[in-house]
């Protein structure tokens, strides 16, 4: 416990990022703070916890549903950390996985994320993400109603409403994050292709409110929920440049027109949805880098958008 308390202290002052020759502050810990617990400190016989403290062992009840007792059979249980959320406490396990294979034979599933469709594979499932959009839009406004009112009683509210959204929107990622995975099992998928986001807030333009509703948009979060339970079934996540993928025909690789959710190619005419239009793009790029497994050429689209503006 005492090696434990010296780790919690240096994980503290290291967050605060102190420079050299800058005064070192006094920290302290709350009494709601977590509690670290390595192997030796803690004990879990099914549905009893026993953890060390100064006095004596604690023993109480712990509740785990049926999921998570599911990952409890299959791996091992390293360390744990005890939080409290309100009057509830929580038991936080970390546990190691027997790694899975990657497939080897297999399709490949494109994803292309947005706001309007949170995600449109290359089969052409779309999970909408309007109902969400709106909400995220209400959370907003009551926020700024709120903050603007500064009176005890909105200061109440805003501390009950606190984290709403983010759990809303968490739980959502889960939910289309799970039914990519099934659905990439169900194809015989051994791989799925995602868009590389990377920095793409800094590249973002448009009015305040625009940049505003982008900026708390959870894409990352979507993408990494989504990478470790495909890991869990054994299907690689790779990721591919964005670039043009929206703008590019899948079918003869010209730049077209987008309009909202409609995708139009003037060299071979064929009308897609924009969004799936860009999951194939997607999967056929992850293809050849796994068929490479090198740098990828990309084509010249520069010299195909100077031909298609002259066209139009």
């Amino acid at each position: 416990m005492v090696c434990n308390a010296l780790r919690k202290v240096r994980g503290s002052y290291k967050a605060l990022k102190i420079k050299k020759g800058q005064e070192v502050p006094e920290i302290s810990f709350k009494e709601t703070s977590s509690i670290h617990y390595c192997a030796r400190t803690f004990t879990l016989k099914k549905e009893t916890l026993s953890l060390f403290s100064i006095n004596k062992r604690i023993k109480c009840s712990f509740r785990i549903g049926p999921h998570q007792e599911k990952y409890l059979n299959q791996g091992k249980i390293k360390e744990g950390e005890l939080i409290r959320r309100g009057k509830e406490w929580f038991f936080n396990l970390v546990i190691e996985l027997p790694e899975v294979p990657l497939k080897k034979e297999g399709t490949i599933l494109g994803v292309d994320l947005g706001e309007n469709n949170s995600a449109v594979t290359s089969n052409g499932t779309i999970y909408g993400g309007g109902k969400l959009k709106a909400e995220r839009d209400r959370f907003l406004n009551r926020r700024k109603k709120l903050q603007s009112n500064g009176s005890k009683a909105s200061k109440r509210c805003l501390k009950k409403t606190s984290g709403k959204e983010r759990r809303r929107v968490k739980e959502t990622n889960h939910c289309i994050s799970k039914a990519l995975v099934e659905e990439a099992l169900l194809k015989e998928a051994k791989i799925i292709a995602l868009e590389d986001l990377k920095n793409i807030r800094k590249r973002i333009k448009g009015n305040k409110r625009m940049r505003t509703r982008l900026h708390r948009w959870p894409w990352r979060q979507l993408q990494c929920f989504i990478e470790y339970k495909a890991q869990n079934q054994g299907i690689e996540v790779v990721y591919v440049e964005p670039q043009y993928s929206s703008l590019t025909c899948s079918r003869c690789k010209k730049l077209g027109i987008r309009q909202k959710h409609l995708f139009k190619c003037l060299s071979c005419g064929s009308y897609q949805h924009s969004d799936r239009n860009a999951a194939i793009n997607h999967c056929k790029l992850a293809e050849s880098v796994v068929s490479a497994r090198a740098p990828v050429n990309v084509p010249m689209v520069a010299a195909t958008a100077l031909a298609t503006s002259s066209f139009l």
